[in-house]
């Protein structure tokens, strides 16, 4: 039996639930796969499975401004090289279709590479936003059935031994790396978080869930203090059951609530698929994106009804 390691940074849950979706397809193909979260304490990483290993290592993110997070690129610029190439690939969400989230990975990749790492594949999935608007329930499930869709055509075009060029968009040497101010800003940002004293419970979840160690409790002062370490996972807010924790400036853009995406997913009454009604802005975000994927499982013979229909059974 083949051996498979994911190492996935995931702040609100949807890359992770990507990560699984991989796992539960390769696993009845033969494939034993660890989904590992990447996380720090007291400036280091956590000990992580050695990719030496394992026959196949995946690599998981959310794009965060059409670039990978600052933390899963230290973690990949930290990782030893290997003596023997390794076979990887690499799967990130979005919370849009644009392509442009498709080039994220240009830096952990020339990464990867000069390691032995043979980047085989690079694929995203949309799944829902946790800024600027909240994704109807309709918009939830079509994205889980696409997602479960693809990344079980993947896992066995990865056994097959099938490998894809990735593209090389001509402003990525300008957008992308211009882009990545935001990296800066996470870390000035920080300071700017707050847990409301009236509402906090002081049930510590957001110190436990932070993946970077960057929240603790001072007991002088009394509350949650939140230090310059942060990426903008928004895994404290989200994570917070008493909705307490004020995400600081960009506070006004998150949405209401975090999703449960596999128990709406399965809620059969919700119309499938929905983007073919997405006018406008949502239009323009996601209409690409679901043509793309579209012609990729027609072209294979995937029919999404199956997966559609096995959702809804649950």
């Amino acid at each position: 039996m083949k051996r498979c390691v994911i190492y996935v940074f995931s702040g609100t849950g949807n890359t992770k639930l990507c990560a699984d979706l991989y796992k539960k397809y390769f696993e009845p193909l033969g494939v034993e796969t660890e989904v590992f979260s990447v996380r720090m304490k007291d400036g280091k990483y956590v000990e992580y499975p050695d990719p030496a290993s394992f026959d196949l290592a995946g690599f998981a993110f959310p794009v965060h401004g059409f670039n990978c997070p600052k933390v899963m690129n230290d973690f990949v610029k930290q990782l030893p090289g290997l003596s023997e190439k390794k076979t990887c690939f690499i799967l990130k969400s979005s919370g849009e279709g644009l392509f442009l989230n498709d080039y994220a990975s240009l830096k952990i990749i020339s990464k990867l590479i000069r390691k032995n790492f043979d980047v085989v594949s690079d694929r995203r999935y949309v799944m829902p936003y946790n800024m600027i608007f909240r994704h109807t329930d309709e918009m939830v499930k079509s994205e889980y059935i696409y997602a479960n869709a693809l990344i079980d055509l993947h896992c066995r075009e990865i056994l097959e031994g099938k490998r894809e060029k990735v593209r090389v968009f001509p402003l990525k040497y300008w957008f992308v790396p211009i882009v990545r101010i935001l990296w800066l800003y996470a870390k000035v940002q920080g300071p700017f978080m707050y847990a409301d004293k009236e509402k906090c419970l002081k049930c510590n979840k957001c110190v436990k869930n932070c993946p970077l160690g960057n929240i603790r409790f001072d007991e002088n002062k009394g509350r949650y203090v939140f230090g310059t370490n942060c990426v903008l996972c928004v895994s404290c807010s989200f994570g917070c059951p008493a909705k307490a924790i004020s995400i600081g400036l960009l506070n006004g853009w998150r949405v209401n609530g975090s999703y449960n995406i596999e128990k709406t997913a399965a809620r059969a009454e919700l119309e499938f698929p929905v983007f073919p009604k997405l006018k406008g802005f949502k239009g323009f975000l996601y209409k690409g994106y679901y043509r793309k994927a579209d012609r990729i499982l027609q072209e294979n013979d995937v029919k999404l009804a199956k997966y559609a229909e096995n959702i809804d059974n649950k």
